[in-house]
């Protein structure tokens, strides 16, 4: 399973703050580079989260909940969820107002980590090679 590395989360951030505005920077400097190795810790010999869905709801948990960006959190969590599929495999196939609306639950506390592991599982699709 490939990683989505610190740089291309601060990429993917600069990139929404390029598109939709708002304020560049770190909140907590470390922080970028903490989520993205979390979602591959082994504790005692397993995975804290095993599959691809775990891996990506934590991402996008982390990030829209978290704050450690000045501004885009959530714009981040959303293009960063969706990148992560993408080098992994899979497709989020959803409308804009569907991934919006998931992520202002995520970050609101409507939408438990189970709950969006759910969601992501019935929306994202194996991408197959013709």
């Amino acid at each position: 399973m490939e990683k989505l590395t610190p740089d291309e989360l601060r990429y993917i951030h600069e990139r929404m703050l390029e598109l939709y505005g708002g304020l560049s920077g770190e909140k907590n400097p470390g922080m970028i580079d903490y989520i993205c190795e979390k979602l591959f810790i082994i504790t005692f010999g397993h995975e804290q989260y095993p599959n691809i869905f775990q891996k990506a709801a934590t991402l996008m948990f982390s990030l829209a909940r978290g704050h450690y960006f000045f501004d885009g959190n959530k714009r981040t969590a959303a293009m960063a969820t969706y990148v992560f599929l993408m080098k992994n495999g899979y497709e989020l196939i959803v409308s804009d107002d569907n991934l919006f609306n998931t992520c202002i639950k995520v970050a609101t506390g409507d939408f438990s980590e189970k709950h969006l592991v759910k969601w992501l599982k019935n929306n994202a699709h194996l991408i197959t090679k013709d």
